[in-house]
């Protein structure tokens, strides 16, 4: 008798993403943001029951968590490891360079991808924590330093190492290698952010880097070129 392949069950996941409604809404949420139904619908360009029976199939998915605040319910992405997915099917989705159109030039410089920092900056920023020593890899994941954490106090930077691993790698859409993910890299965005040294575009997940923001690069011997 012949043995029976393993199934893990990745079709309940790639059955949820299939439909260019779902697609629409789970892109949205990829810069980390949670949204209610009513604004993913939208987006999505369906109607609002419509809306609820797509969000409902990738939330028993696990594409999307639910977060309820009162009588509200806002949709996000459930996790980084589902964030890092969905980048990659992007990725794999434009590889071809005569399909795909280049994605305008703010996106590729600096973006967010869930809760880290993506793009040209983003894979410079993972290029130097590692040059630096201030994270250490091991295959696609990784810690921070006993240098990495004398850093971030350094810094003022708000991490707490209990979570690990402290990154992950993470292929970036435009940039074709990878930037981190996980804990540490979502600490070091929302510091980027609630300091100024990134702030928000009218282009969704775009970031634009400030004045404030090149020092802090500069001080991890990062040149930024644009």
């Amino acid at each position: 008798m012949l043995d029976r392949p393993v199934q893990t069950g990745f079709a309940k996941i790639t059955q949820a993403l299939s439909d260019p409604a779902r697609e629409a809404m789970v892109c949205a949420l990829a810069d980390g943001r949670a949204l209610p139904a009513g604004e993913l619908a939208e987006i999505a360009g369906i109607s609002p029951q419509s809306a609820s029976a797509h969000l409902q199939k990738l939330v028993d998915a696990r594409v999307l968590a639910v977060w309820a605040q009162g009588r509200f319910r806002y949709y996000r992405i459930a996790d980084d490891e589902m964030a890092a997915l969905v980048e990659s099917l992007a990725n794999l989705a434009t590889r071809e360079a005569h399909r795909r159109a280049l994605p305008p030039e703010p996106l590729r410089q600096s973006r967010s991808c869930y809760q880290h920092l993506a793009g040209a900056l983003g894979v410079l920023l993972a290029e130097a924590l590692i040059r630096r020593g201030l994270v250490k890899l091991e295959a696609r994941t990784g810690q921070v330093t006993a240098a990495g954490l004398a850093w971030c106090r350094g810094e003022g930077i708000a991490f707490n190492p209990a979570r690990t691993p402290h990154v992950r790698l993470c292929n970036d859409w435009t940039e074709r290698v990878p930037h981190l993910s996980g804990p540490f890299p979502s600490a070091l965005l929302k510091h980027l952010v609630d300091n100024r040294c990134l702030v928000r575009s009218r282009l969704p997940r775009a970031l634009r880097l400030t004045r404030k923001g090149r020092a802090f690069f500069d001080r991890l011997g990062i040149k930024v070129p644009f």
